[in-house]
């Protein structure tokens, strides 16, 4: 199929490749614990990241010291939990998490029909590894699926200057996801992730989003 003519079409074939429109959107509740390990300073800290349908995300971060820092967005609103204070999550940092959410490949093409995109343009990789660059333009974002699998490859925010590389597929649930993130920021490594464990539709208490 020519791609660059159909592409509502090609949405959809991104998102069989990951497991499917159903698979998707049954996933109510997503946790992950990731290990991240910083660049410049060189920094190892684990994260468990909880977010849940309806725009509440919960973010803990654990430093090699055992110190840990807490952050909650319910919609709108955010806070951060850090040695036993509670203060406002600052609106630029709220935003980004937000934004990074959003743009997460499986987010975006669940929710594809609500961006405006141009049709997919050939293109190849820094290997030389035809692809299909797919440029968000309601966001400012380029999404790179290679040609083979359909899966996504990177991430290019314009806006934030980032490059963010995925790779290591494995299935959960049904559902594809990278297990290993790699982003650059102006050209510049920034972090290395690595999903340690994955689990959609886990239990989780309201409380846990409470943001006073």
């Amino acid at each position: 199929m020519d791609w660059t003519t159909a592409p509502d079409a090609f949405i959809e074939r991104c998102i069989l490749a990951i497991g499917g429109r159903t698979a998707l959107h049954g996933a109510r509740t997503v946790l992950m614990h990731v290990r991240r390990a910083y660049v410049d300073p060189p920094e190892a800290v684990e994260l468990e990241i909880l977010r849940v349908f309806g725009g509440r995300i919960r973010i803990t971060e654990r430093c090699a010291n055992g110190e840990a820092r807490v952050s909650i967005i319910n919609g709108f609103a955010g806070c951060q939990l850090y040695q036993g204070q509670v203060s406002p999550l600052p609106a630029p940092e709220l935003e980004t998490i937000k934004r990074r959410v959003r743009l997460y490949p499986r987010n975006f093409l669940a929710h594809a029909e609500e961006y405006d995109f141009a049709a997919p343009a050939p293109d190849y990789d820094a290997s030389g590894d035809p692809l299909w660059r797919l440029d968000v333009t309601s966001e400012d974002v380029s999404y790179g699926f290679d040609a083979a699998h359909f899966q996504c490859r990177f991430l290019e925010d314009r806006q934030t200057d980032e490059r963010i590389a995925y790779g290591d597929y494995a299935a959960t649930d049904g559902i594809l996801t990278a297990r290993r993130e790699t982003c650059a920021r102006g050209g510049q490594p920034v972090y290395k992730d690595v999903i340690l464990y994955l689990a959609y539709n886990v239990p989780f208490d309201d409380a846990d989003f409470l943001v006073p």
